[in-house]
């Protein structure tokens, strides 16, 4: 079986892909932005716990959509991807640091 000479480098930067990469992006690095912004809001919100979580979820949904709009905003996917991850593992070790 003969494959196609394809060019690779073409294909992963074309327009399709690259709006797919940054949907992808948005959908899963965002929830992973959202979930440990809410994580770490509702650590640090100094109420009761169940009103600290409440209002962490509630604010997750605006982390959500700043994520999105993020993703779609940079210069490349690849700047998306790296930003967003690198904003969840700043988060992330803010929480370790908090409890």
């Amino acid at each position: 079986m003969v494959l196609p000479n394809l060019n690779w480098r073409a294909f992963i930067r074309s327009q399709p892909i690259n709006i797919m990469s940054r949907s992808f992006a948005a959908i899963f690095a965002g929830y992973l932005v959202a979930a440990t912004g809410s994580g770490l809001l509702a650590l640090i919100i100094p109420l009761p716990a169940s009103q600290s979580v409440l209002i962490a979820m509630m604010l997750s949904f605006s982390f959500y959509v700043a994520a999105a709009i993020w993703a779609f905003s940079v210069g490349t996917s690849r700047q998306a991807w790296r930003d967003l991850l690198l904003i969840s593992a700043i988060l992330y070790i803010f929480i370790l640091w908090v409890s």
